[in-house]
């Protein structure tokens, strides 16, 4: 757990309790109530690197669940929404600097 605040304990495909980090949170274009999430739960893939899963936090009778999604189709959506916000947020703060 690298941020207590920003972990969440889910249950794998293999039925095992796992610890995972929020890597990011991501804009919904779609609605704004229910962002996409970017999460790992330390899981290594072929290449050693962190196995990144994507979700969207949605409200079931009162109660924030996140649902997994695997839809290729959207996970790219996310990873561009992921990029847009990096960016957004690197031209504010060179926007900063410089004033």
């Amino acid at each position: 757990m690298k941020y207590e605040d920003l972990s969440f304990t889910t249950t794998n495909k293999d039925g095992l309790e796992v610890i995972c980090d929020i890597l990011a949170v991501v804009p919904n274009p779609n609605n704004s109530e229910e962002p996409y999430v970017i999460y790992t739960d330390y899981t290594m893939d072929e290449n050693d690197e962190f196995v990144k899963q994507y979700g969207k936090v949605i409200e079931v009778e009162g109660e924030f669940v996140l649902k997994t999604i695997e839809d290729e189709k959207t996970i790219s959506l996310i990873k561009h929404e992921a990029e847009d916000e990096t960016v957004k947020y690197v031209n504010e703060q060179i926007q900063e600097n410089i004033s």
